[in-house]
């Protein structure tokens, strides 16, 4: 199944996602208010658009209407979780990840408009224990 995926921000996280999900044939829009990095990650993604992810005439532009999911992947919380509200307003069946950037606020997924949180340090954490414990 071809998911319509937008990731909004293209810093490495988001890049990283964006090159993974292309890999399982997913269809991927992003959104990145730097123009230098629009740049330097167009070749990578399928589609990019520069412009500020919380604003509804972006989301629009990326197709909000036909997507399956949002990813606020920023590294400002705060950007993220307006991403979120935006999308969850704007089209309630689409699916909203939001990505977090520091320890204690793991509470945001509890929002309505948050279906999953990523917080890519304890991320990190687990893969290096469970590397650890395998040696």
């Amino acid at each position: 199944m071809v998911r319509n995926v937008i990731i909004v921000g293209g810093g490495r996280v988001g890049l990283h996602v964006a090159e993974k999900l292309s890999g399982m044939r997913d269809r991927i829009t992003m959104i990145e208010s730097d123009s230098d990095r629009c740049e330097q990650v167009s070749s990578k993604v399928g589609r990019i658009i520069e412009g500020d992810g919380t604003n509804p005439d972006i989301l629009e532009q990326a197709d909000l209407a036909n997507a399956d999911v949002v990813a606020a992947l920023t590294d400002d919380t705060d950007v993220n979780l307006t991403v979120c509200e935006a999308v969850s307003e704007s089209a309630p069946d689409v699916r909203t990840i939001l990505r977090i950037a520091r320890d204690g606020e793991q509470e945001y997924g509890h929002r309505h408009f948050v279906d999953g949180v990523v917080y890519p340090a304890a991320a990190g954490a687990a893969v290096a224990v469970d590397r650890i414990e395998r040696l």
